[in-house]
């Protein structure tokens, strides 16, 4: 409004003077008026693209962060691959897909009554009817099934074979049992050991027998929820050749 008064002024003291055409100050003052108009529309353009390029930069980063992110849970997914595949060449087994037409939740094989574990074709015994909580001590129920078992590995079929007793816990540091064991090691190894000891008693030759404690690193069932750890506390009989 100022530059527009000075302006006006000025237009004015020259045609008093006689200088500047009424016609050129009118045409004058319309090309100020335009050009005022035009800069104040591109300032407003100018920033609103200022705006928009903040924006953008801030979505940039966060695209970057994202991309970083996914980065580093791709490399320790690929850490844990290599190292499954690691475990599985060590049982001299390669990986295996499910077909399509398979049963997902298809009954594990039984025998006696007794789970089998497919990938070590072990009996699978729960240390909860075996033992009590962070005890390697045989329950009477325990021995109870042992019996069962010995009869069976004392028969005709497997009589000439060996008997491997496999202890294993779930993933959940020792707690109750610190003043006796030491670690998930140690109490998988006194449980098969307490095993072995029973099935000699029982008339297994010990020269059939051997026995190794897993810890919580072979677990039957993937997780560390109840229901998984339940499963992973185990003892497994496993018939091999001797």
């Amino acid at each position: 409004m100022k530059r527009f008064v000075t302006l006006s002024g000025f237009a004015l003291l020259a045609l008093s003077t006689g200088c500047v055409p009424l016609s050129d100050y009118q045409a004058l003052e319309k090309r100020f008026g335009e050009q005022d108009v035009y800069v104040t529309k591109h300032k407003d353009q100018v920033r609103e693209l200022e705006r928009r390029e903040q924006v953008l930069t801030l979505r940039s980063r966060e695209q970057e962060r994202l991309v970083e992110l996914m980065k580093g849970r791709l490399e320790k997914s690929e850490t844990l691959r290599q190292r499954l595949q690691a475990q599985l060449a060590q049982k001299g087994g390669e990986p295996t897909t499910v077909p399509a037409s398979a049963p997902r939740d298809e009954a594990p094989p039984t025998v006696m009554g007794l789970e089998v574990n497919p990938e070590t074709k072990g009996l699978v015994l729960d240390t909860a009817l075996l033992f009590g909580p962070g005890s390697s001590d045989l329950r009477a129920a325990g021995k109870q099934v042992l019996d069962r078992v010995v009869t069976e590995l004392n028969g005709p079929k497997f009589r000439d074979r060996g008997v491997r007793i496999d202890g294993h816990t779930d993933d959940a540091p020792i707690q109750r049992s610190k003043d006796k064991n030491q670690s998930n090691w140690d109490l998988s190894s006194k449980r098969a050991l307490s095993v072995l000891a029973y099935l000699e008693e029982k008339g297994i030759e010990a020269s059939r027998l051997s026995f190794s404690g897993f810890g919580q690193y072979h677990p039957f069932k993937p997780g560390s929820d109840e229901k998984a750890r339940a499963k992973n506390r185990r003892v497994e009989i496993v018939v091999v050749d001797r």
